[in-house]
């Protein structure tokens, strides 16, 4: 450890103003933080620990490197200083623009040179057509409509696609900088929504399309190299043979993507970042050779995984629990690796790229920090999604639906059999048990939330069965093949229910499509700005969102049209999330209600739904003002959807009225301990 002191003693005068700029960078920020920030607490640890990476760069870094960085930090410095006479509000913009021109210029740097083979070309392009076909046979079987999060992004990339089309690409990455500190990002719309402006704005197999050939295929080649390396084969049979496991070991990935659901896009990223995470670890434990040439790429490889941490997070907010997963497994790796020799590790190159690592998150973060400060209560997730938790027992089936205790199992046993191999081994089966453990901290998961595990389910199976496959074809052939039955056919259900996947295979189509197609033409022939047609109810079966979103049942017009007419009212979903019912509520000339009402999470964190809805049901409070029209829309579940026609006007007290009930409502059920 004796060359971490070496800079300082060496011609201190000469780090003297890289220092002097460090600090000053660290008061900058620190500055900012407080100008933003009801508390000074988390703005005076952001200064410090900005002013402290800065200072450990300055100090670690080569002689002749110290006027650059004396430079950046200055300059830095004096903008963040002359930013603190603007207007907060106003900062959210050039930082958000700052951080993606940060992400988009390291990434144009930190491009590979590689070109694809023809193989690896023609493997992609099979088992993109592959997926596409999957994907076409769920959807024309299933009927599947695209509801909350799903349809969420495929209105997204129609907005995208829209204004492509028009185009105003300026108002895209204004769009998309803007998004950067909202729970959902405008990145994993681009791609869709570019396909949609090109080939047919409402096409759903265009939207599909794009999600397969341009974040399923490359995730599921992703996790086929990295089962091929971790197994220690070779050849483009071995990665196709490494990819197909993967898909079959965790077939429920690919119905999600399959759903309309970009999500998937993530796990490219991730294998990235740990393949990054793995040739960081080994360049620190290199003997000493290597000099100059080996800090700078240690430098440049916490720097392409602070870029590549931060695109998970940017693509799909919760993706930040990977992003510590796996920081957290290459701090164990390293600091295994400095305990067992420490005379060998690069203590200094460590340093350098703990600061440079940490300056960049930091610089790429600065617009999600500069939105939390303000107000870190409303980002406490853990309270704001309590609603989301499931029991252990609803938990225990969904997952076993979802992924199937087999497979899991069986990944289990794969990832102690084969994870002793290699740093990038462990690194993948720690990091995915380590996310889920942090996710159910705040809440449990919903389909596409499995995608944090799904690295360690498909690699926990692949890489043991490419392993077989590489030392005998026929075996792994065979191994494959009965996976596959199990997990992607009939075959499968025979099993207890939980053994094995279940929502692998197509299900039926919902059987109420006919009337929902009879509840969308009454609401298109009433609903107008003046007379809105809004729905009380939030589960899949029925809930207001659901009604914006029958237009895919006939696509001939955009539905950015509808919202743009606000011939509806977005109706409030969960009380930690939304707070009371919303008080445009009183624009609704018709209300349609579920009945029973209908819930999608705890319901005693729904007041903001079961109250209004109840009460329109029985005629009390705000259903006072409502009257039953007749008219009964059947669904599924045996759920009716109730249509209830305004009689008189309602005034803000009557909302006043509303919400007091609703506080007092939660109040009484103690919903807010």
């Amino acid at each position: 450890m004796s060359d971490i002191a070496a800079p300082f003693s060496a011609a201190l005068p000469s780090r003297a103003l890289p220092l002097a700029a460090a600090l000053a960078l660290g008061g900058a920020v620190g500055g900012l933080g407080l100008r933003l920030s009801a508390s000074p607490g988390p703005a005076l640890a952001l200064g410090f620990g900005v002013g402290f990476a800065a200072l450990g760069l300055a100090a670690l870094t080569e002689r002749e490197d110290t006027g650059f960085w004396a430079q950046l930090f200055a300059a830095l410095a004096a903008v963040l200083t002359l930013a603190l006479a603007l207007d907060p509000a106003r900062l959210q913009t050039p930082l958000a623009c700052a951080s993606l021109a940060l992400l988009a210029g390291g990434a144009a740097r930190a491009r590979t040179r590689r070109t694809l083979d023809l193989s690896t070309l023609g493997l992609a392009l099979a088992l993109a057509a592959g997926l596409c076909g999957f994907n076409a046979y769920y959807v024309i079987a299933s009927r599947d409509l695209e509801i909350a999060d799903f349809m969420f992004y495929r209105l997204l990339s129609v907005a995208v696609g829209t204004l492509t089309r028009e185009g105003k690409l300026a108002a895209v990455g204004l769009d998309l900088a803007g998004s950067m500190a909202r729970d959902y990002s405008w990145a994993p719309a681009l791609i869709p929504g570019f396909a949609l402006a090109a080939f047919g704005l409402l096409s759903r197999a265009v939207y599909q399309g794009a999600i397969m050939l341009a974040y399923t295929t490359p995730a599921a080649l992703a996790l086929g190299f990295a089962a091929r390396e971790i197994a220690g084969a070779k050849g483009r049979g071995a990665l196709a043979f490494a990819a197909l496991a993967g898909l079959a070991a965790y077939p429920f990935g690919l119905v999600v993507a399959a759903r309309g659901m970009p999500d998937v896009g993530g796990l490219a990223l991730a294998v990235l970042a740990m393949r990054l995470a793995d040739r960081l670890a080994r360049a620190l434990t290199l003997p000493r050779d290597g000099g100059a040439r080996l800090r700078y790429v240690v430098l440049a490889l916490s720097f392409s995984l602070a870029l590549t941490l931060f695109a998970m997070f940017l693509f799909r907010r919760w993706y930040a629990f990977l992003d510590v997963a796996i920081l957290v497994a290459l701090a164990g790796e390293l600091g295994f690796a400095a305990l067992r020799a420490p005379a060998r590790f690069r203590w200094r190159e460590a340093g350098l790229a703990a600061c440079v690592g940490a300056l960049t998150l930091a610089a790429l973060l600065a617009p999600i920090l500069a939105d939390w400060l303000p107000n870190p209560e409303a980002h406490d997730y853990a309270r704001l999604y309590a609603a989301y938790r499931k029991t252990p027992a609803a938990l225990a089936a969904a997952i076993g639906a979802w992924c199937g205790y087999v497979p899991l199992a069986f990944a289990v046993a794969g990832a102690l059999f084969i994870g002793w191999r290699s740093r990038f081994a462990r690194l993948a089966f720690l990091s995915g048990p380590l996310a889920a453990l942090l996710f159910l901290r705040v809440q449990s998961p919903y389909p596409h939330h499995l995608y944090l595990i799904a690295p360690f389910v498909m690699l926990g199976i692949a890489a043991p069965l490419t392993f077989l496959f590489a030392r005998s074809r026929a075996a792994g052939l065979a191994a494959l093949a009965g996976l596959a039955a199990l997990t992607t056919t009939p075959l499968g259900q025979l099993a207890p229910q939980g053994w094995l996947p279940a929502a692998a295979l197509a299900p039926a189509p919902r059987p109420d499509l006919a009337e929902l197609a009879r509840l969308k033409d009454w609401v298109d022939a009433r609903a107008t700005p003046g007379r809105k047609v809004c729905g009380l109810g939030s589960s899949y079966t029925f809930s207001g969102q659901l009604i914006d979103e029958l237009w895919q049942l006939r696509a001939d017009r955009t539905p950015l049209t509808r919202a743009g007419e606000g011939s509806s009212v977005a109706m409030t979903d969960v009380d930690e999330v939304d707070g009371p019912p919303n008080p445009e509520i009183r624009d609704c000339a018709f209300i349609i209600v579920g009945d029973p009402v209908q819930t999608h999470v705890i319901a005693s964190h729904q007041r903001t739904v079961t109250l209004p809805a109840t009460e329109v049901l029985t005629g009390a409070g705000l259903g006072a003002h409502y009257r039953a029209t007749g008219e009964v829309f059947r669904l599924d579940h045996g759920v009716s959807a109730l249509v209830f026609e305004r009689t008189q006007a309602l005034t803000d007290a009557d909302m006043d009225a509303l919400a007091e009930r609703w506080r007092t409502a939660r109040a009484g059920e103690g919903a807010d301990r």
